[in-house]
């Protein structure tokens, strides 16, 4: 009980934050503070809240897609294809960081650092800026996976680079692209 508690009167409680408040806050401390934001993460609690916050900001740049002209679909195959290579690239990370650097983290903490390291996607559709957007994030997942796997920094650096690589060849295979 607070010290200014007055006997027989009900204790204040304040509401929890609104979502939209909630997002912007984890937002922010993603972008500014990424290895307190990892250190203090926790790797358990379901795929939910990291699902939402992947969601919205896939959500945020199909929107940005759409203020730069393009069609419907476009924003909506944008937004479908950042959230499925978010489990694509937590399957992939787990597995590199597991078998090729003896990794701790399972599927959910590694699904965990994916989602809140895709904060930059929200610059994905600003035309010169997406390059930086994209570097930022993989500097996110590295110091993610470096938490979540207690990596130091050359195994997380170089899973993020051979999940990154292999993602690049299995997209052009699924092209039909012929080295």
């Amino acid at each position: 009980m607070p010290p200014d508690h007055v006997p027989g009167e009900p204790e204040f409680i304040p509401p929890p934050p609104t979502p939209a408040t909630g997002f912007v806050e984890t937002w922010r401390r993603v972008m500014t503070d990424p290895r307190g934001f990892f250190t203090e993460m926790p790797q358990a609690g379901g795929l939910q809240e990291p699902l939402i916050f992947l969601a919205v900001c896939a959500g945020l740049n199909a929107l940005g897609t759409l203020l730069l002209g393009w069609h419907l679909g476009g924003a909506i195959a944008t937004f479908v294809w950042l959230v499925a290579g978010g489990f694509v690239s937590a399957a992939a990370l787990t597995l590199i960081a597991q078998h090729l650097f003896d990794g701790r983290a399972g599927f959910e903490p590694t699904f965990r650092v994916v989602a809140y390291a895709a904060a930059p996607v929200v610059f994905f559709w600003v035309p010169r800026l997406w390059i930086l957007a994209l570097l930022y994030g993989w500097y996110l997942q590295i110091r993610g996976v470096e938490r979540v796997n207690e990596f130091e920094s050359t195994p997380a650096v170089l899973t993020v680079a051979v999940k990154t690589g292999a993602l690049i060849l299995l997209a052009a295979g699924l092209r039909g692209w012929r080295p």
